[in-house]
């Protein structure tokens, strides 16, 4: 993929800033699978993404690398089909709170909801589906794993997503500023077609230490997977450097 991204931001008030971004994006789409479904087969090869994505967020949180206490609340959206091959809409809730609680210990929760489609005749294109598994989304599971599959087992997406997190974030050398951190997942993708019922959510449990460093906040974790299916490792070891939430 090749392109461009340029955007503005304002602070609104002491907590809230809104932002938009123009994107322009050219994606060639190689080595589609002939078992792929149809709407990934029509879409191989070159297309361009022309779009808007305003934002709005409130943050309270008293750190951006290693919060304690307060919120952020965001929402996305993307809009496109300002020129370009194709048309399609997103829109994300984003929900993470912080409390404090006793010991210098934390409790970290948060909660995700996305929706997307395409329109004017065109399909959602299959990069910009919601792929749920993985460090940031639903650890102890493979990219894509917690969600829609073709007819040969392959992940391709879903158009709809639900993600919950907890955490209890505990310090192991407070002069290092170096924690644990012990935590609960559940999330899944759904395709356009399928309703989203909460039992069907994909669950995961684990362990985790992060290093505040010079750097930024280096991650390494490990998810356990409480829904197991066959094609599916039992557990995963999984290494970051970025902000948790």
């Amino acid at each position: 993929a090749k392109g461009f991204s340029i955007g503005f931001g304002k602070e609104l008030s002491e907590y809230i800033r809104g932002n938009i971004v123009y994107n322009f994006e050219h994606v060639e789409v190689l080595d589609v699978l002939d078992t792929a479904p149809q709407f990934i087969r029509d879409q191989q090869g070159k297309r361009l993404s022309s779009s808007l994505s305003p934002s709005l967020i409130r943050d309270t949180r008293d750190s951006l690398i290693d919060p304690t206490r307060g919120s952020r609340n965001a929402i996305y959206t993307t809009f496109a089909g300002i020129g370009g091959d194709n048309y399609f809409i997103k829109a994300l809730l984003d929900s993470g709170w912080y409390i404090p609680l006793v010991w210098d210990t934390t409790l970290g929760l948060r909660g995700r909801v996305g929706y997307a489609s395409g329109f004017a005749g065109k399909e959602l294109p299959v990069y910009e589906r919601f792929y749920v598994g993985g460090i940031d989304t639903v650890r102890g599971l493979g990219f894509g794993e917690a969600g829609p599959r073709g007819a040969a087992g392959e992940k391709i997406g879903g158009t709809k997503k639900v993600i919950f997190n907890t955490e209890f974030i505990f310090p192991i050398v407070k002069d290092l500023r170096l924690k644990g951190v012990a935590f609960f997942d559940a999330g899944r993708a759904y395709d356009k077609n399928e309703q989203i019922k909460i039992q069907d959510l994909r669950p995961t449990t684990g362990l985790g230490i992060r290093w505040i460093s010079p750097l930024g906040l280096i991650r390494v974790e490990w998810g356990y997977n409480l829904s197991r299916k066959p094609d599916e490792d039992q557990s995963r070891w999984e290494f970051a450097i970025g902000a948790a939430f």
